[in-house]
């Protein structure tokens, strides 16, 4: 389904009016041939692809957030539950792209978002991050006995890339490495695998873990079968902010892993693994996992619980 701030030949409404004021062509509302020949001449201008179609980068040239039209001074409106921590400009490649895809990764490691971020821009390894950071809960926690302040991070979204920039954040996928500026990329807090040991469980960097979140998987994914578990309010902002960005950049969220999790009536492991066909066409697809396009990474993992909440998308 194409997003409604996605215009182009035959619509009709407020956004064509403003497209053709700021064109100066006459003011119909109706986008039709001459609009489209005007839109095609103003991308060509500004160095975009001229298919007549006006998205997010085309919106942008105009000047406008086709949000704009629709919001108000009502702060409930506006979304006010992502937080802006961003990186330093020279930590990501200041250069709009238009975005065809959503990649989901986990940070296997600590669970505080700001940290996270904070990490990234004082390493020596260059442009390498995510778009979104979401919180999560300290390893030691047990969820069953829980205090307010343990969930201070807890599903906590903060923004470290403006999202018509990108980063490096997909490794070396030699067959798409353009696909490198055209996703959106999101992490979740987590501490990934867990290795079990005289009864108790740890990180890969030794931390314990508190039994109340750890997965256990009946079928082990790509050869482990125990992981910090993705908590429901990870879960809940992560399904948030797909919903968001589908909309605002006309990603097709349906496509790639949700349709693979439809297709997969068993919800086990199998929609999450690598397959070199998802390389091969990954700008195809809306919707997709780190370890679904390199086949030595673990994010995400196939928890049930993630899996029950994507399906509710």
């Amino acid at each position: 389904m194409q997003s409604k701030y996605v215009v182009k030949i035959g619509h009709q409404g407020d956004l064509i009016l403003l497209i053709q004021r700021e064109l100066g062509l006459i003011q119909d509302g109706k986008f039709d041939y001459k609009t489209q020949k005007a839109v095609e001449n103003f991308q060509r201008t500004n160095g975009l692809v001229a298919d007549g179609i006006v998205g997010p980068m085309t919106w942008r040239k105009l000047g406008y957030n086709p949000l704009e039209l629709e919001a108000d001074t009502e702060a409930i409106t506006s979304a006010t539950w992502i937080e802006q921590y961003n990186l330093p400009d020279n930590e990501y490649v200041k250069k709009e792209t238009a975005k065809s895809s959503i990649i989901l990764h986990h940070t296997s490691g600590l669970h505080n978002p700001y940290k996270v971020i904070d990490t990234w821009a004082k390493d020596q390894r260059g442009r390498i991050g995510a778009h979104f950071v979401i919180g999560g809960l300290s390893t030691k926690v047990d969820i069953e006995n829980i205090s307010e302040d343990q969930r201070q991070y807890d599903g906590k979204i903060l923004q470290a890339i403006p999202d018509q920039y990108w980063a490096y954040n997909l490794g070396n996928i030699s067959k798409a490495n353009d696909f490198h500026h055209k996703n959106i990329s999101i992490e979740l807090c987590s501490a990934g695998k867990l290795e079990y040991k005289n009864g108790e469980y740890y990180t890969w960097y030794g931390a314990k873990v508190h039994p109340t979140q750890v997965a256990r998987l009946d079928i082990p994914f790509k050869g482990h079968r125990y992981f910090h578990k993705y908590s429901q309010a990870q879960i809940d902002s992560l399904k948030a902010l797909i919903l968001l960005l589908g909309e605002k950049h006309d990603i097709n969220i349906h496509s790639g892993l949700l349709e693979q999790i439809e297709l997969n009536v068993n919800l086990d492991k199998k929609p999450f693994e690598y397959k070199p066909v998802h390389v091969q066409n990954a700008h195809q697809y809306g919707l997709m996992t780190h370890g679904q396009l390199h086949p030595d990474k673990l994010d995400l993992f196939p928890d049930p619980t993630l899996i029950n909440g994507l399906r509710s998308i």
